[in-house]
């Protein structure tokens, strides 16, 4: 689901409602950081965030599901009503299911949510429980069966647990503020489980910054006002692959940068806040890593000692890469690979731009396998998926470089070629094509001799991407209809 905002207020009403709300944010989520540094047992913690994510965010009820030995994830902590608690306190499911669950959810920014009406879920059992509320009749209402999850990740990237809320306020579906704040407080729920484990050994607050320091996974460094780094920990080490030595009086700037710039420091408090932003940096072995940034500075209440900013790390570049595959799987096909139509469609519209300013013209050759249904029907679909696969890979290696291959569906594929200086190298182009499906292999135990129809059609003076991929789909089935295995130009090309 899309959540939007929409209305006609002024300028500077929007931009007073913006600064209010973000203001509120801030007290929000200060609030919650003292009222966890106040308290060294997990326990208490994990139910300081829910019961503040009740509270403060005005869900129905909220949860911590916890990643525990044995591959199963348990209900740790639960807020916003006794039979929730006594229904769902304790149990546990697998991992695997929870893993599954997730992959099924719509990405909401850094948050998962479960339509109600999605036939998709986790093979394995996940204890729920239904807050008693009757169904509000609005196009973005919140439904009993809706949910809602906030994945707590560890700084390697591991699922350490889950944060789940139901019954938003008012209920609707909760707008992009709250799923913002919601994210924050997934952050301190996170972190609340990695540092547990420091926080059971550690007696005092110098031995405990110590052993934060240290030890923890996260990568934490320490620097001067004027942003040089006076100390890192391990973690940071490990996540910048560079050694204490080499990063000790250094420039943070001159060590990774950031993207975007950081957000500008509060005005007021002795610990003003820096916010979050990300980073980018390649390591001494060439391995790209993308980092979320989160600093604050540290002044004694007097002012007069040197202020300290702090600095922590998270690596995210597992997270990037999920959301890379995310981006690729929408653009490309899944069996092949290949482009899908609305890459195809940009990529052809950006080879059309470019031809008006350089030399040659675009080319569009839409290739059918002729015969293809009666592979299906005699050797079976995971034949023709075989067979689809392999005409893919032959296509590939015959256009060139620069060029992009894509399926558009079935067993229609489509090359685009830019530059093309003339007919004559377009039909060089589909011959070379034609030459490559018509290869024999051998598909479920039977050797295939596939054959392609293929159109081809060039640009002229202001056509557009759907205008020539359309021109060459009707060369096609011209092709075709003069027999299997032949290319037609289109007229006027």
């Amino acid at each position: 689901m899309i959540i939007a905002f929409s209305g006609h207020e002024d300028e500077d009403s929007v931009k007073e409602a913006a600064t209010a709300g973000e203001a509120q944010s801030a007290r929000l989520l200060a609030g919650l950081a003292r009222r966890i540094a106040s308290s060294l047992d997990l326990q208490e913690t994990l139910q300081i965030v829910v019961q503040s994510v009740v509270d403060q965010l005005g869900f129905g009820a909220a949860l911590v599901n916890m990643a525990r030995p044995g591959d199963v994830c348990e209900v740790v902590a639960v807020a916003g009503s006794d039979d929730a608690t006594e229904a769902l306190m304790g149990t546990r499911a697998p991992m695997e299911a929870w893993y599954e669950l997730l992959a099924a959810c719509e990405p909401w920014g850094e948050l998962r949510f479960l339509d109600h009406r999605s036939d998709q879920g986790p093979a394995g059992p996940i204890p729920s429980w239904t807050l008693p509320a009757a169904p509000v009749d609005a196009p973005d209402a919140w439904h009993p069966d809706d949910s809602l999850f906030a994945p707590l990740y560890a700084p390697d990237g591991t699922l350490i647990g889950v944060l789940s809320v139901d019954q938003p306020p008012g209920g609707m579906l909760p707008d992009a503020a709250s799923c913002r704040l919601l994210e924050q407080f997934a952050v301190h729920a996170a972190l609340a489980i990695e540092h547990a484990r420091v926080h059971t050994f550690v007696a005092d607050s110098e031995r405990l910054f110590r052993a934060m320091f240290d030890r923890s996974p996260i990568a934490i460094a320490l620097l001067t006002g004027d942003q040089h780094i006076t100390r890192v920990n391990v973690a940071f080490e490990k996540l910048l692959g560079r050694p204490a030595a080499e990063l000790i009086g250094n420039v943070a700037a001159e060590v990774a940068t950031p993207e975007p710039a950081p957000a500008r420091r509060a005005a007021d408090g002795a610990a003003s806040s820096y916010g979050q932003y990300e980073i980018h940096f390649t390591r001494p072995d060439g391995s790209e890593v993308w980092g979320r940034v989160s600093s604050t500075l540290l002044t004694s209440e007097a002012g007069t000692e040197p202020c300290v900013l702090l600095t922590q790390i998270e690596d995210i570049t597992v997270l990037r890469t999920i959301q890379a595959r995310f981006a690729y799987a929408a653009t490309h096909d899944r069996l092949t690979g290949l482009a899908n139509r609305e890459l195809v469609l940009d990529q052809l519209a950006a080879a059309l731009t470019e031809s008006r300013r350089g030399p040659g013209r675009v080319a569009a050759f839409y290739c059918d396998l002729d015969h293809f249904k009666e592979i299906n029907d005699t050797l079976g679909h995971a034949a023709g998926d075989q067979l689809l696969a392999e005409v893919a890979r032959r296509l590939e290696l015959t256009a060139r470089e620069q060029d992009t291959v894509g399926r558009l569906g079935g067993d229609e594929f489509v090359v685009i070629a830019y530059p093309v200086p003339s007919a004559a190298e377009a039909a060089g182009i589909a011959g070379r094509l034609m030459l490559a499906v018509q290869q024999p292999l051998e598909v479920a135990g039977q050797k295939v001799f596939p054959t392609a129809s293929i159109g081809a059609a060039l640009s002229t003076p202001g056509i557009v991407a759907d205008q020539l991929l359309a021109e060459a789909d009707l060369a096609m089935y011209a092709a075709k209809a003069a027999g299997p295995g032949r290319w037609r130009l289109a007229a006027g090309s």
